[in-house]
């Protein structure tokens, strides 16, 4: 049998319930949760969460202040009238049924869908209900079959599982919109089958056929005189519930009868005191009353009595239901008649009255459900709602495990209300009609505020600070972004439909020519800026530019040759050459190489490097008359490898622009970058006056915004004394303090402490999103001088709260990453300094950041660090200690990972903060076999970069290599047998240009079914790494695999890139390559690491023929050096030794 929990019963027939295995109730906790942070966030866009139309079966979302929690509801119908739309809802993981205005009604994310509905209808197999027929004439009575179940078996149902400890059932058959079930109630020591239970309490009888077609025996008819105790009895012997498991909810559809607890203010309404007088009728002398004058009375008004008659008059419940009919009918008669009554306040509205006359009693409008709720347990409290371990058995997705829910409505109840339908439709219809003779348009709120004019958001919002002299009107989409159609062509054609946040603000402000600083976490890609940029320059600046200056309007400065040639790609994808002619520049340290540059007379565009412009800039400065627009492409970079270069560069810039002759000419200068440094700063203060500034990341903005950060190092458990030491609670201005924690007990605890000392103190966390408008109302209130106001909240509710104006934000938990720090400083965000105001007199309002670090912080500590060394603020020197150990830590961690390459070949590595190679010496692995010192004969066989090469080893006593490659050329000349299974890690054999070579396979992609596939291998004797065809791998026999592979690293010492470049030029790569490959060398070996031999030099030497005289034809250093892309490296060998002696 299968646990189950009962969450709300209707009647037998339809119970609502949770079935399956334990430990889920986390999960749906954790979706109420993430809902209540997502729909409960002040910053969402409600016209976003809105559903643009409604439809039945549609899964929504909508609040439910019984539980105080958004919840996930299955739309079962819709209620329109001329003036509203609203919704009955079933909630599809508590079995309730809401009705909802339209407008209250929020879409469900698709990660809210992803778990399925928790509630599941069920009603109990093999039984139907019975009820008492009173006959007057023959003075007798007896129980007949019935199409629906009296108020007293639910009731009595509700009682058992009251008393019942345990709660199990057979699932027997699913249809389409419930389980049939075999319910098992253990009460005390007992097991109770509720099926054979109320067939033998004459509540039901079991649904089988007689031979002579009636449904009921003759036994199962005679009525039996019980106690009015058994409705109670078990309930009250049942111990003590558990604390916060709450009661069943009981209600009876038929009957208009709830035995749910009432508030008092429910009584006020004239409808709620009809409830009352039928909750008040106890269903245990319901027999009594069928024998009384209710009874004769009917009889004396019809003047007969028939079967069908006493079905409907006779019986207690359906008299009830007449009486409750007539008196509902009369009250709405009266209201009709006389509109300003004085039960117009206290009585629902006509779409409530519309919502009673098609829905159960225990549907309630959400806009009253907070005091009006008849059919939920007072005691059903947001904590405590998942006390009791229920879980549902369907794997289905939300959607997919989709629980049809309908009212339990069968025939005789849709008799029973047909009477009372008949006259509220006709008066309804035609009040509707008269209010739409009225008011030919309908009147709909919702669709005129869906017809407004787009009002622009604050960006604080997104995140995002802009500070502009002149307004910016950002652009909501790619179709209404301010560059050319063909330029729009090409960013869908990469799948750029969908502008950033960034984007939209920048754009507008770059197309109309304004000087703009963009730091972005997307400066890297050129696409992020470059459209809205040629667009100004196709519009405006080839049309307004003097014709008699010469050379480019717009030079675009890259941080090294790759993004140079990256962003020419991209301009020739664009289809720009025809009318800008961009032109490439890159000039080495070459004597007069800058001299021989000629550009061509109609290139508007100059892509280049700022080393390579200040080259051409010493003499040819008179080719940038013309200069208009100055593009930084990753601006950080280009002040941090360049920043001499970059002086020279701005000042011949604003020598430009400033003539007299050029003050109606486009003059922009536009930086982007990830990072703000005070390079750019200065850039903002000395080159751009009336600067538009777009901060897209938070952190970054902090930095730009002049934020004060204090560092507290503490232990943790003297945090909160340590925290409030560091808050003032006696300034004389005003301060907006914010405290974030990292869960919801830290919150608890910190505001206690901090209400203790009588300043005014707000708290929310996950437990409290309900509470997230008032919070923001407080907060957002003007404050006084010495005022202090302080929220305390977690990390996980500070998105959603859309808090930009605090003064001092305390990290009292630890963030986990610069962008969680930043997130949070971001809302100061209100008192950052504006650098794009001139009038800088006004100082801005101080802000502080309040970091406390304690020894649970380690895991944390090192990246939030490298951002705090950006800011200048004064350091621990325990800190810098602990820092080091763990970067120590660390290191040691990768000492199974190669040594960096770029550590062998310059010496340093270009980032050892992110590089996942190793960078210290480990005798283990680094410990080599080759020479360390004196003179080698080297073949480089595969040219890598442009010092460093692939090669072997020529001695002049082994010939074991040779000897090998002449038998294996022997065995493939006969046969090639192929490879049948390819595995990982084996040996095998590839031709290439006419020789056979030993390979070793690095990795086999998953081939499917596929025939033909490529496979990674490495030449083990050439020492390079390619893709080859499965079909060129040739099988290698055993007695080619004995010789070790021949492949040695050689790195020529002495030698870097030009300019600070991390890698070399393709183009001195490539002259090296076809100079060196597979010619003898003799070098002098100066050091050697693993399979690495280190030479210097390295030089061809060539014997003059007929004679035994020896030449030096060229130094290979040399040889890199005259390409003008390179510079000597003398302090390469001494970082070398530096390094195996540390290590």
């Amino acid at each position: 049998m299968l646990q189950i929990s009962i969450v709300k019963v209707e009647s037998p027939s339809c119970l609502w319930g949770r079935a399956g295995r334990g430990g889920e109730a986390d999960k749906y906790d954790g979706l109420l949760a993430e809902m209540n942070l997502f729909y409960h966030d002040v910053t969402q866009d409600l016209r976003k969460l809105t559903p643009t139309s409604l439809e039945e079966g549609q899964v929504c979302v909508v609040y439910w202040a019984v539980i105080k929690s958004w919840c996930r509801v299955l739309v079962e119908s819709i209620i329109t009238d001329s003036v509203s739309c609203q919704a009955r809802c079933l909630l599809v993981d508590h079995g309730e049924r809401l009705v909802v205005p339209s407008d209250q009604i929020r879409i469900a994310m698709q990660n809210f869908l992803q778990l399925p509905f928790w509630v599941r209808r069920f009603h109990l197999a093999g039984i139907k209900p019975t009820t008492l027929r009173v006959c007057v004439n023959e003075i007798k009575a007896g129980l007949i079959a019935s199409t629906r179940w009296d108020s007293s078996s639910t009731l009595y149902m509700h009682s058992l599982l009251q008393a019942s400890t345990r709660t199990e059932a057979v699932l027997l058959e699913s249809e389409a919109d419930s389980t049939s079930i075999e319910l098992y109630l253990t009460v005390g020591s007992i097991k109770i089958c509720l099926n054979d239970d109320l067939v033998a309490k004459k509540f039901a009888y079991y649904s089988r056929e007689s031979a002579d077609g009636r449904e009921m025996d003759e036994e199962d008819q005679l009525p039996v005189m019980l106690s009015s105790s058994i409705l109670t009895q078990t309930a009250s012997s049942k111990p003590k519930s558990p604390i916060g498991l709450p009661a069943p909810q009981v209600s009876s559809s038929a009957h208009g009868v709830s035995v749910s607890p009432l508030d008092n203010s429910q009584a006020s309404s004239p409808l709620t005191s009809l409830r009352l007088q039928s909750h008040e009728l106890q269903p245990p002398r319901r027999r009594q009353r069928v024998k009384g004058h209710r009874g004769t009375s009917v009889r004396e008004r019809s003047g007969r009595c028939c079967p069908a008659e006493s079905d409907s008059s006779e019986d207690t419940d359906s008299s009830l239901a007449a009486a409750l009919t007539k008196d509902l009918s009369l009250f709405r008669f009266l209201k009709f008649l006389n509109p300003g009554s004085i039960f117009q306040q206290a009585a629902p509205t006509v779409s409530e009255h519309e919502e009673q006359k098609e829905s159960p009693p225990e549907e309630t409008t959400a806009a009253s459900s907070t005091e009006k709720e008849v059919l939920t347990p007072s005691a059903c409290e947001p904590e405590t709602l998942h006390k009791h371990p229920l879980t549902s058995t369907s794997e289905r997705s939300g959607a997919e495990g989709l629980c049809e829910s309908s009212q339990v409505e069968d025939e005789g109840t849709s008799r029973c209300r047909s009477e009372e339908k008949r006259w509220t439709s006709e008066t309804d219809w035609a009040c509707s009609r008269l209010l739409e003779w009225l008011n030919p348009e309908p009147v709909n709120p919702a669709s005129e505020t869906a017809h407004d004019a787009f009002v622009p958001s604050d960006p604080r919002r997104s995140g995002i600070l802009v500070h502009s002299f002149l307004p910016v009107q950002p652009c909501s989409s790619l179709a209404d972004a301010p560059i050319t159609d063909s330029l729009r062509w090409v960013l869908k054609k990469r799948h750029r439909s969908v502008l950033t946040p960034a984007e939209r603000y920048s754009w507008p402000s770059v197309a109309r020519g304004c000087s703009t600083v963009i730091v972005s976490p997307d400066a890297e890609r050129p696409l992020s800026y470059i459209a809205p940029l040629l667009t100004h320059m196709l519009l405006n600046s080839i049309y307004t530019a003097l014709t008699a200056s010469a050379g480019p309007m717009a030079v675009l400065l890259c941080p090294g040759w790759e993004k140079v040639m990256v962003m020419m790609e991209l301009l020739e994808e664009m289809k720009l050459k025809a009318v800008l002619h961009p032109y490439t520049l890159l000039l080495g340290v070459g004597k007069d190489e800058a001299k021989a540059v000629r550009i061509p007379k109609n290139c508007l565009l100059l892509v280049t490097t700022p080393f390579s412009l200040v080259r051409l800039l010493s003499v040819h400065c008179f080719l940038f008359l013309r200069l208009y627009h100055l593009v930084l492409d990753e601006a950080d970079r280009l002040f941090a490898l360049a920043p001499d270069q970059m002086a020279t560069i701005l000042q011949h810039f604003q020598k430009v622009t400033s003539s007299e002759e050029k003050t109606s000419c486009p003059q922009q200068l536009v930086a982007v970058a990830k990072r703000w440094t005070n390079h750019i700063e200065a850039l903002l203060a000395n080159h751009m006056p009336y600067p538009c500034i777009v901060m897209a990341i938070p952190e970054e903005a902090a930095l730009y915004g002049n934020v004060q950060q204090i560092i507290r190092m503490t232990v943790e458990n003297d945090k909160i004394s340590v925290l409030l030491d560091s808050l003032d609670f006696n300034s004389d201005v005003g301060q907006k303090t914010l405290i974030v924690a990292k869960s919801a007990q830290e919150v608890e605890d910190v505001f206690k402490a901090v209400s203790n000392k009588s300043v005014f103190c707000l708290k929310t966390h996950e437990g409290l999103t309900h509470q997230f408008d008032f919070v923001v109302q407080q907060w957002r209130k003007d404050i006084g001088p010495g005022t202090h106001v302080i929220l305390v909240t977690s990390s996980e509710c500070l998105k959603c709260l859309g808090i930009r104006d605090a003064t001092c934000v305390v990290h009292y938990g630890f963030p986990t990453s610069p962008k969680v720090f930043g997130s949070r400083l971001f809302c100061m965000a209100e008192h950052f300094r504006n650098l794009s105001d001139r009038d800088q007199t006004g100082s801005p309002r101080l802000t502080r950041s309040v970091l406390l670090i304690s020894e649970r912080n380690a895991c944390h500590v090192v990246g939030v660090l490298r951002y705090l060394e950006r800011t200048k603020a004064p350091l621990p020197p325990e800190l810098l200690d602990f820092v080091r150990g763990v970067n120590t830590a660390r290191e040691e961690q990768k000492t199974h990972q190669p040594l960096c390459g770029y550590v062998k070949s310059y010496g340093v590595c270009r980032d050892s903060s992110v590089c996942p190679d190793r960078h210290t010496f480990v005798s283990e692995l680094d410990r080599s076999v080759l020479p360390a010192s004196g003179v080698i004969e080297v073949v480089p066989l595969y040219v890598k970069t442009a010092s460093v090469f692939y090669g072997r080893i020529v001695r002049k006593e082994d010939g074991g290599f040779q000897n090998m490659a002449s038998e294996m050329e022997d065995f493939y000349a006969d046969k090639k047998p192929g490879v049948e299974d390819i595995l990982e890690g084996g040996l095998f054999a590839v031709q290439e240009d006419n020789f056979y070579h030993r390979v070793k396979v690095l990795s086999v992609p998953d081939r499917g079914d596929r025939l033909f596939f490529t496979v990674f291998v490495r030449f083990i004797d050439v020492g390079k790494e390619k893709e080859v065809k499965s079909h060129q791998i040739l099988k290698l026999p055993e007695r080619f695999h004995s010789l070790p592979g021949q492949a040695v690293e050689i790195i020529v010492c002495r030698v870097k890139p030009v300019d600070a470049e991390t890698d070399w030029h393709p183009k001195v790569t490539r002259t090296i390559s076809q100079k060196i490959r597979g010619l003898q060398h003799r070098a002098k070996a100066v050091f050697s690491l693993g399979n690495t031999v280190f030479v210097d030099p390295m030089v061809r030497m060539t014997q003059v023929p007929g004679m035994k005289t020896v030449i030096n034809e060229y130094t290979v250093q040399s040889e890199i050096l005259s390409s003008g892309m390179a510079v000597s490296n003398p302090e390469h060998l001494e970082l070398l030794k530096a390094l195996c002696i540390s290590g």
